[in-house]
């Protein structure tokens, strides 16, 4: 088994042990929404589609993508926690959550054509969706009254699922990530929020999380052929990393 799922497999068995254990302890239930942006620290972004025609594939997978836009696409967040209190003022939170998020990135590309070492410039757009569980560890701390509190700790989660539809000249694909080829699936943010209790048992609340992991795994995207020269880009320095912000609404149980 993947050492970093039984990760988290462990953090959900301490999270289900634990409130069994306790006697003194809340829990609840929220939902929300949110944005989430990956960010890559050379500014490079590729095209990942492979395939220009029905009949002309090249050797190679990847493809820079020149003037690259990336706008975060609306996502949302379903959940639970459990909350142990340690004092007045310090408690332990433990979170377990399904989050959906993911991006659209728009750009150009050109590509060779093969058969006489031209160039051929596209418009490209592509949307990567990501379905994430996640189990956040927070410590929580109390102000004026426990009506306010501010939590911070980290959230390691781990990718079930992950597409991207693309859109390059002529062609229209569906990328389905099952072996997550091009991202790794676990990723650790560190999360820091804010939550408002109101009538004792409704809260709301904005989390934001900071990635700590690069999660891509194509660290020398390229385009080459042998029968032109062995093209090459490669970028064996990029790092991505993923930030998310989230408001959520609530109900707990005291």
């Amino acid at each position: 088994m993947n050492k970093k799922l039984a990760l988290l497999i462990v953090i959900l068995a301490i999270f289900a042990t634990t409130m069994q254990a306790q006697r003194d302890y809340r829990y609840g239930l929220f939902l929300g929404v949110g944005a989430n942006t990956t960010t890559v620290n050379s500014d490079m972004y590729y095209d990942d589609s492979g395939v220009i025609t029905d009949t002309v594939t090249l050797t190679a997978r990847y493809l820079p993508i020149a003037d690259a836009s990336v706008t975060p696409i609306p996502s949302f967040t379903i959940g639970a926690y459990y909350e142990i209190p340690i004092n007045e003022i310090v408690g332990l939170q433990l979170r377990l959550l399904y989050n959906k998020y993911g991006y659209a990135l728009s750009g150009k590309i050109e590509y060779p054509n093969l058969n006489d070492n031209a160039w051929t410039e596209y418009k490209y757009s592509g949307t990567l969706k990501m379905s994430n569980i996640s189990a956040a560890v927070l410590l929580k701390f109390n102000v004026f009254a426990k009506d306010l509190s501010v939590e911070a700790g980290v959230t390691p989660s781990f990718c079930v699922k992950m597409s991207k539809d693309v859109e390059r000249g002529p062609l229209h694909k569906t990328l389905a990530y099952k072996n997550n080829e091009d991202y790794k699936a676990f990723n650790l943010c560190g999360t820091i929020g804010v939550t408002w209790y109101w009538l004792d048992s409704f809260f709301c609340a904005l989390h934001v999380n900071v990635g700590l992991l690069d999660v891509l795994k194509a660290k020398e995207p390229y385009i080459g052929n042998d029968d032109h020269n062995s093209i090459l880009y490669r970028y064996s320095d990029t790092k991505s990393k993923t930030n998310s912000v989230y408001f959520t609404l609530g109900y707990r149980w005291n």
